[in-house]
């Protein structure tokens, strides 16, 4: 492989032309001043690739199909931003444990086949998904007679294998409460010695992983959703990918059923299809 040194420049035709492409796919909308981010996160592509500049990068892009179709998912696994922590935001899992799910517990009491639906729909490596199986299993524990399945998707590969893994190291899992921690975690040693937390299977069991691009029109359920959590998503869209986003969401909630986003998010000018309850959380009317 071709050595490269330092970090290569992109100039503003192809940070222009990478970021519509980006735009495109995945409704991602990069300000300019993005473009050193931007910079820094495709360098690993170029050198991956043997290609000593970002003009001869998007020229292969351009021109060779087959490199497009393959190196387009590995771009947008570089730019999407995964932050995410065990119970980050707690108080969205409290709502949960203390209010929505007793609510659906009397709503669903009278009904034979009890099902409770959530998706996790920007799970990033997966401590979300797994933050919510922990309070759902919590919860029920004491109340059988529940079909249950957490469904978690992102549209970065890389990180949903993570996710799928469900094994974490120490400053990953700090989070957790220790309780829990040794309830639904096996402690383990890798191959460098270094302590790590592995999920244990009876919680992974509750949850299945997708590749889901959240710009489809058509997403891959078959049952409707009691919550979904989409947060710290939309502040990486514009307001029309906002709104069309939202309205198909919309669609896959059961009457009444939670829409939780970020902190620093809001529905407010997007969406009227759901009241607001408070703390960022939703619900649909």
């Amino acid at each position: 492989m071709a050595e490269f040194f330092g970090i290569v420049p992109i100039g503003d035709p192809e940070f222009n032309y990478l970021r519509d492409i980006i735009y495109q796919k995945t409704g991602i909308s990069l300000a300019p001043h993005k473009k050193i981010m931007m910079q820094s996160r495709l360098n690993i592509r170029l050198r991956m690739n043997q290609i000593p500049t970002f003009e001869e990068y998007v020229k292969k892009l351009k021109t060779d199909k087959n490199f497009f179709n393959t190196e387009i998912l590995e771009i947008i696994n570089r730019i999407t931003t995964n932050k995410t922590d065990f119970f980050r935001e707690n108080h969205h899992f409290e709502y949960l444990k203390n209010t929505f799910l007793p609510a659906l517990e009397e709503k669903k009491k009278k009904q034979y086949n009890k099902t409770l639906r959530i998706w996790s729909s920007a799970c990033s490596t997966g401590e979300e998904p797994y933050s919510i199986a922990i309070t759902l299993s919590e919860y029920f524990s004491t109340r059988p007679g529940w079909n249950i399945r957490v469904y978690a998707s992102d549209i970065d590969t890389n990180v949903l294998a993570i996710a799928e893994k469900g094994i974490y190291n120490q400053e990953k899992v700090s989070t957790v409460p220790y309780d829990l921690l040794k309830k639904y975690f096996t402690q383990q040693e890798n191959s460098k010695k270094e302590v790590e937390y592995q999920v244990k299977l009876n919680l992974k069991n509750m949850i299945k992983f997708m590749k889901i691009n959240l710009l489809d029109s058509v997403y891959p359920f078959s049952e409707k959703m009691d919550a979904i959590f989409c947060r710290n998503v939309i502040i990486y869209f514009d307001k029309p990918t906002q709104k069309k986003m939202f309205a198909v969401m919309e669609r896959y909630l059961e009457e009444e059923g939670l829409l939780i986003i970020g902190h620093s998010e809001t529905l407010f000018g997007i969406s009227d299809s759901f009241k607001f309850l408070g703390h960022t959380i939703y619900q649909k009317k």
